[in-house]
């Protein structure tokens, strides 16, 4: 890089316009980390408490218990949200 004392007012004006749209472009991929941040924690936080309604489902089956059309409709609900959220997932 140029010396600030060796530089014409065009080269500094040049140099000021690179810089600023370097600094555009990190401010840029900042927001984009944060939204990409915020999007997988609401992810991470929706697939936990589908986890955890999923234990307690699972806990509360017991051996002998009578199979009813609840049971298959919150069986149905959980699977049904598992798949949307691993929907994209390698």
């Amino acid at each position: 890089m140029i010396k600030q004392r060796e530089l014409t007012v065009n080269q500094t004006l040049a140099e000021i316009k690179r810089l600023n749209e370097h600094i555009q472009g990190l401010q840029e991929s900042l927001v984009l980390r944060a939204q990409l941040q915020e999007v997988t924690e609401l992810q991470y936080n929706a697939l936990v408490q589908l986890a955890k309604e999923g234990i307690e489902f699972l806990q509360s089956c017991r051996a002998g218990d009578i199979v009813t059309a609840e049971w298959i409709a919150r069986r149905d609900d959980l699977v049904e949200r598992a798949q949307k959220l691993i929907q994209d997932a390698p």
